[in-house]
């Protein structure tokens, strides 16, 4: 069954991590830096060494995924518009909506319905959609004060696209490494999955708190990320001074929320037609393209004072939402 063999347990070990964060306060960027730098280049290079992954499937999921943002982002800007809403607001809708939380919580969903093979895919739209959400992501966030060069450079800052580069390079060449260290880079690679879930959980128990006392400047420092020298981060208005969560960022941050998962479904129904991908390469890219709100979208949106609060009301509602709708699609799918 769906939901017990695949959503609770994934909720389960994400429960975990937000009692963790609750209770024990834990230093959030322990977690998440050795994740970014050691656990998921691990997990991404294992999956593009299989032959599954090949650059041309790579580049095809790219292909994809840009299309459906720019779907999703005109949708997103529409929604602002008819809701009568600022530039600001509709680029805080936009951050919402177009965003998915594809890696922490798309991967192991995919891995235990699709199995090994829904691993590899699942990485493999990772890796195309971080290349997507480091450029466009801070683009919109920023609301077009950052050069557009500038965020495409943001993207050679991720370690994973080095583990892509490498893998593709030595699979080419025929120089993989010998199988004990292809076993050890496994092993990290599989680690990847339940710290990932913890510090999704953790990560929530701090959006939870921020929607309730006020996003603030901590919520930057808490996350380990550190202001860009030059960037306009604006953050000295209203947004990150703290205070309750207006009625009018609620309303905006749950239809954002909403047209992530909907709207990715519905749009993922129309495109998959036009693309000659596999049976279960369409499937995962389906439940990826319907996965609730990235949570670091909060840190863009806190990074450029993008109305934070509406963002964290987006990705608290969208996951969430995402129990009972990740349970249908894959029912429907299965």
């Amino acid at each position: 069954m769906v939901l017990t063999g695949v959503v609770l347990p994934i909720f389960f070990i994400v429960f975990i991590g937000f009692l963790l964060q609750r209770f024990g306060r834990l230093d959030v960027r322990v977690f998440s830096r050795t994740q970014l730098y050691v656990l998921s280049p691990a997990l991404v290079f294992y999956a593009m060494a299989r032959a599954e992954a090949s650059t041309v499937l790579v580049l095809n999921v790219f292909l994809y995924i840009a299309i459906l943002s720019g779907v999703i982002l005109g949708i997103a800007q529409g929604l602002g518009f008819a809701l009568r809403r600022d530039r600001l607001e509709r680029n805080a809708i936009s951050l919402t909506a177009v965003f998915m939380n594809s890696g922490f919580y798309g991967i192991p969903v995919c891995m235990l319905a699709f199995g090994e093979k829904g691993l590899v895919y699942a990485t493999t739209y990772v890796v195309a959609s971080s290349a997507v959400q480091c450029t466009l992501g801070i683009f919109i966030a920023n609301a077009g004060r950052m050069k557009p060069s500038s965020a495409v450079l943001s993207i050679f800052r991720i370690p994973i696209i080095y583990s892509i580069v490498l893998a593709r390079f030595l699979v080419h060449f025929d120089l993989m490494p010998p199988e004990p260290l292809m076993k050890m880079i496994n092993l990290l690679g599989q680690s990847a999955i339940p710290i990932g879930l913890l510090l999704l959980g953790m990560q929530l128990e701090r959006v939870v708190e921020g929607i309730v006392r006020g996003t603030g400047p901590g919520m930057i420092a808490r996350s380990g990320v550190r202001h860009e020298k030059g960037a306009s981060s604006g953050a000295t208005g209203d947004e990150l001074t703290g205070g309750r969560t207006e009625p009018r960022d609620i309303a905006s941050g749950l239809a954002g929320g909403f047209l992530r998962i909907a709207g990715g479904f519905c749009v993922a129904l129309l495109l998959i037609r036009f693309f000659n991908f596999d049976p279960v390469l369409r499937s995962v890219i389906i439940v990826e393209s319907s996965m609730p709100t990235a949570v670091n979208m909060i840190v863009y949106a806190t990074e450029f004072n993008c109305r934070p609060k509406l963002v964290a009301v987006g990705v608290l509602g969208s996951t969430l939402a995402s129990a009972l709708s990740v349970t249908l699609i894959l029912g429907w799918l299965t």
